[in-house]
């Protein structure tokens, strides 16, 4: 099961408290947030752009909600610079400098080549190009693309507007043969295997994009994990996997990503076929979509679970995927941002806690997430997450950008050539109040040594924290939360790799140091 691939946790050295001190202002903590990323469109599927706040109504759990912030459709922008065409394909969107993104939304293009045999694979890549092919030189959005492989996620093309940099990329890429599919199917541990793969590709991708500011729209064109019966596994191994996936879908949640599923499977079984708004609308209607205060994770295991909790949809059954996968890419590019405190500040309330937007415009088909999971964490699953996390980060292909940090050599007199210091920017930390005025952040941070294939071969890792006087301006990137640690290289390592995960936020961010001299 998922727990045997877990990291154990060993034991570290992370400095006693750093504090941090300087002139400025004291953070202001305020409540919790719920962030709501809104589409709205009239019975034909056309977007609705020139709705107001007071066109709004929040619910949860059936409790009406002071909607906070809203921001309409044409605020999603990118940096208003004049640029030529040429300027706009040159440009260079890194998910570690956030600021180049502006508020635009972001196209995550995603090829399953894990859950999706191989003729259903090819037919999806043959597609993707041609969605490709019909689009301007210059997108919209920023876009990248991946594909997920048996055993890892591969970035083909970085985030471009350049239609010509995907299409070389996709090129390039030569579809597999997944054996974990074709081979094992429902037998052994096959199933699982390749749920696990999936949801370490999504929380990874959760990490590396979740500090681009606007609203991240994941399409992902295969199968997806396959739907687990909880008859067929013990009760332990399925409360594993139930909490995996809900803790991921908070992972999806928290980073603003929605979820599209566009499946080339002819023979996929699944939800309603929908293949316009009308026809979602619909379903809603007639029941077919999952009940209001149901909580979707205890109805199923399956993929569409992942997308009807982010607000997203599932196309299953249809010829047309390139059509299926411009309709995700336009159907999510206009959209409403509002947020709220919810009035229940209880966390002895419903784990899951549902979320219904009205439009009070007739004939309105409003889409958004449809709930969140909110409680107290109890000490098994914050130690589950806390090991799938790092473990998740051990393993990534790519840097972590949920923490913006850095690692230099402790350089102090009494050091050796085995302490560090990591250095965290104080913004990205969830800073929680102290009794005494102060400010204290919680963090696991581990050290991993990676061979020349890049695959773990050691790690250490222990809890540190860091205390910011009163009259520290928490807000400011020049603050940093220093954590001195000692890691022993493996034999035969070839990089040092240091992970950071904020214990109260769950962000994460990791270092590369070389060790090749």
């Amino acid at each position: 099961m998922l727990a045997a691939i877990l990291l154990v946790m060993a034991h570290g050295v992370v400095s006693a408290q750093q504090s941090i001190a300087s002139g400025g202002n004291t953070i202001q903590v305020t409540s919790r947030l719920v962030v709501l990323d809104v589409v709205v469109t009239d019975k034909k599927g056309q977007p609705i752009t020139d709705l107001t706040r007071d066109d709004f109504a929040i619910f949860e759990n059936k409790q009406p909600q002071t909607i906070r912030n809203f921001e309409k459709p044409s605020e999603h922008q990118l940096p208003t610079e004049e640029q030529t065409p040429e300027q706009a394909k040159a440009q260079v969107f890194d998910p570690a400098k956030p600021a180049n993104f502006g508020q635009s939304a972001v196209n995550i293009l995603v090829l399953d080549q894990l859950n999706t045999h191989f003729a259903d694979s090819s037919f999806a890549r043959r597609q993707m190009a041609e969605y490709l092919s019909k689009q301007p030189a210059v997108l919209g959005q920023p876009t990248t693309l991946l594909v997920v492989y048996q055993d890892h996620f591969k970035l083909l093309q970085e985030f471009t507007r350049d239609r010509s940099k995907l299409e070389d990329a996709l090129k390039k890429s030569p579809v597999k043969y997944s054996w974990d599919l074709e081979l094992k199917g429902k037998a052994d541990n096959g199933p699982i295997t390749r749920l696990e793969t999936t949801l370490r590709a999504l929380q990874e991708m959760t990490q590396v994009y979740g500090r681009i500011p606007g609203r991240k729209n994941l399409i992902w064109v295969g199968g997806g994990f396959p739907t687990l019966d909880p008859e067929s596994l013990a009760h332990n191994d399925y409360r594993e996997v139930d909490d995996t996936v809900r803790h991921v879908s908070n992972e999806l949640l928290d980073a603003r990503m929605t979820l599209y599923v566009v499946d080339p499977t002819s023979s996929a079984a699944g939800m309603s076929e929908i293949t316009d708004f009308q026809e979602m609308a619909f379903a809603g209607l007639m029941g077919e979509l999952p009940a209001a205060q149901m909580d979707p994770v205890d109805t199923s295991l399956g993929f569409n679970t992942l997308s009807m909790v982010t607000g997203g949809r599932t196309i299953r059954n249809m010829n047309n995927i390139a059509h299926q996968i411009a309709i995700s890419v336009n159907y999510s590019a206009q959209y409403y941002t509002m947020s709220y405190s919810p009035t229940n500040k209880s966390n002895d309330a419903l784990k899951y806690r549902n979320i219904r937007v009205v439009c009070r415009r007739p004939d309105a088909v409003v889409t958004t997430r449809k709930g969140y999971y909110g409680g107290t964490v109890s000490a098994y699953n914050a130690k589950h997450e806390l090991s799938y996390d790092l473990s998740t980060a051990a393993t990534s292909s790519r840097p972590m950008n949920g923490l913006a940090l850095i690692v230099d050599h402790n350089t102090d007199a009494e050091a050796n050539e085995d302490d560090w210091i990591v250095r965290v920017q104080a913004p990205e930390l969830a800073w929680q109040p102290q009794d005494d005025g102060s400010s204290k952040a919680d963090v696991t941070v581990m050290a991993v040594s990676l061979n020349k294939r890049g695959r773990p071969i050691g790690h250490v890792a222990n809890n540190g924290s860091a205390t910011a006087k009163t009259d520290v301006n928490l807000h400011d990137e020049k603050e940093l939360a220093n954590f001195y640690f000692e890691a022993q290289p493996a034999l035969k390592a070839m990089t040092l790799r240091f992970v950071v995960r904020d214990n109260n936020s769950g962000k994460m961010g990791t270092y590369d140091v070389s060790l090749v001299k």
